[in-house]
């Protein structure tokens, strides 16, 4: 195969591929050491030695390209393999697993009433049982809240912005493909619980995977050097307070749409007694700063 050149297999000839028990044990053993090479008879060894030799051949060489590369030191998965095999471990194929409403530690911004946090079989969501505004709703595997949930919280908000950071940088978290930018307003994005309750929605996607995310102009500049530096002049992390805990980012109170054709927004962020208003134009670029 030469520079360019790429191996199609479809997807359901991937997932063919893994549903035999003897391939997905395998699959198992090599991701369980995938910087490894493992020799033939290592391998067998590992995942059954009480299988025939030539038939344990005939399931791993259906997994060579695809997910495995044979080397002269032994097999080890491939790239392809590797991501299989993560998702595997992290319940996204094979778990379900339903967590309660529980306190998010902060009230709701348009009425007070405490948010709570549940996740029902891959979805994690924050929504105010008072007003049922939606204040996240983010894809998680069964594995990131199975164990300990006292740090939940926190991981959800990491795993959240660097998602999400990405996803405002024009990059998808997904496939790695650029993602196009546009603006609606509230009525375009209906289907979304309180919706209504902001002015404009930062709409990235990616004509690539499909990938979609929705996000307040504050969200989408909250990684923003002017933004990261003004929080640190004043002593203040900013990465390390949940994003959720900000009412830049969580509501519009604090953006000033200048105009619509093109759109230009005005966002104040505050901190400490002091503002800091960002300019930014329809490609999120931010052209004008003042501080007050």
């Amino acid at each position: 195969m030469t520079d360019g050149e790429t191996a199609e297999t479809t997807a359901e000839e991937a997932f063919a591929l893994v549903g035999n028990e003897l391939r997905a044990g395998i699959l198992r053993v090599l991701g369980a050491t995938p910087h490894e090479r493992v020799s033939f008879s290592e391998l067998r060894e590992r995942v059954d030695s009480d299988v025939d030799s030539g038939q344990f051949n005939y399931h791993l060489q259906k997994l060579v390209g695809p997910f495995v590369e044979k080397t002269d030191d032994g097999y080890v998965l491939r790239p392809p393999g590797v991501a299989l095999y993560r998702a595997i471990k992290a319940g996204a194929f094979s778990r379900s697993l339903t967590v309660g409403g529980f306190d998010a530690d902060f009230d709701c911004y348009f009425c007070e009433t405490p948010v709570e946090a549940a996740y029902d079989d891959g979805l994690f969501t924050m929504t105010c049982p008072g007003c049922e505004h939606l204040y996240a709703r983010t894809t998680l595997p069964p594995s990131a809240v199975e164990g300990d949930r006292s740090e939940l919280l926190t991981r959800v908000d990491q795993y959240n912005r660097h998602q999400m950071g990405l996803s405002a940088d024009g990059v998808c978290p997904v496939c790695a493909n650029p993602m196009a930018l546009e603006f609606l307003e509230s009525d375009a994005v209906a289907w979304a619980d309180g919706a209504e309750r902001l002015d404009v929605f930062c709409h990235r996607f990616c004509g690539h995977c499909g990938r979609e995310q929705y996000m307040t102009v504050g969200l989408a500049l909250l990684h923003h050097p002017a933004v990261v530096a003004f929080f640190h002049e004043h002593a203040v992390d900013v990465t390390a307070i949940p994003h959720w805990g900000l009412e830049f980012v969580m509501t519009d109170n604090y953006l000033t749409v200048r105009s619509k054709d093109p759109w230009k927004f005005e966002l104040a962020v505050p901190c400490e007694g002091e503002t800091l208003t960002l300019v930014v134009d329809d490609e999120l670029n931010v052209i004008e700063e003042e501080r007050s």
